[in-house]
C-alpha cells in the first residue's frame, strides 16, 4: 500500500452550499474550545438561531473499543489504528448527515467543537502512517465557512488539564510530547488551510472578541 506522509496530505473539503453557517473550533483538550464554544452561542444567538454540537459524537466517544484503545479502560478490544480511523470518519459523515447539514438547511449557524482537522491531528499524533485513501475519503466532509484553532504552549495545556482532571497515569492527553505533536500537526494544517490561529495565553474574554472581529468583518451576526 503507498504511504504518505502527513505534510503531503491535501485536504480538499467540499462546500456545504447551505444557507446556514458552519463554525468550528479546534484544539486538544484543555485549550477552551468549550469555554470559547459557550461564549460564542451567547453572542450569536440574540441575533440568529444557533446550535452547538461535538465531534466525535457520543457514538465514537463511549464506544467501549475505543475507549480501550484510546484510554487502556474497560473492556472492550484494542482496535488497530485504521479501524479506529474508519470508525472515527465513518462518525464524521454521520455527524455531518444526522446534525450539521439539517441545520445548515435550516440557515442555522453551526457551532462545532472539534472537527475533522482535530481527528487528523489525532491520528499523526499517535504514529499512524497517513494511508493512500485518506483524502479521498474525506474530500466529501463539508468545508467550515470559519475555523478557529485554538493554540499554545503544551506544559500550559496539559497543566489545564491535570488540574481539572487530576493525574490519570497513561493519558495520551496528559502527555506533554504527545500533546507537541498534535499541536504541531493543528498548526502546520492551520497554515495550508488559513484556519485561524487563537493562542490560548489570551484571556477568553479576548479570544472571543477576535472571533466576533473576524464573524462581524464577513457579515455575522
Amino acid at each position: 500500500m503507498t504511504t504518505l506522509t502527513w505534510s503531503e496530505m491535501n485536504i480538499q473539503l467540499a462546500p456545504h452550499g447551505q444557507p446556514g453557517t458552519l463554525l468550528a473550533i479546534c484544539g486538544f483538550d484543555g485549550t477552551g474550545k468549550s469555554t470559547l464554544e459557550t461564549a460564542l452561542l451567547a453572542a450569536i444567538t440574540p441575533t440568529r438561531p444557533c446550535v452547538a454540537t461535538w465531534a466525535p459524537t457520543e457514538w465514537w466517544r463511549e464506544d467501549q473499543n475505543v475507549r480501550r484503545t484510546l484510554f487502556g479502560e474497560g473492556t472492550g478490544q484494542l482496535l488497530p489504528e485504521e479501524a479506529l480511523l474508519h470508525s472515527n470518519l465513518a462518525d464524521c459523515y454521520a455527524h455531518q448527515a444526522n446534525v450539521i447539514l439539517p441545520a445548515l438547511a435550516r440557515g442555522e449557524v453551526v457551532i462545532v467543537n472539534r472537527y475533522l482537522f482535530d481527528m487528523l491531528a489525532l491520528f499523526e499524533a499517535r504514529g499512524l502512517t497517513q494511508p493512500e485513501w485518506l483524502s479521498g475519503a474525506v474530500a466529501h466532509i463539508v468545508e467550515p465557512d470559519f475555523c478557529f484553532v485554538l493554540d499554545g504552549p503544551a506544559e500550559l495545556i496539559v497543566d489545564r488539564v491535570v488540574r481539572r482532571d487530576g493525574v490519570i497515569p497513561g493519558r495520551f492527553d496528559q502527555d506533554v510530547k504527545f500533546t507537541e505533536c498534535y499541536n504541531r500537526a493543528l498548526r502546520r494544517m492551520a497554515e495550508q488551510n488559513q484556519l485561524t490561529v487563537l493562542c490560548v495565553e489570551d484571556e477568553p474574554v479576548e479570544i472571543l472578541e477576535q472571533c466576533l472581529g473576524i464573524l462581524r468583518e464577513a457579515g455575522l451576526p
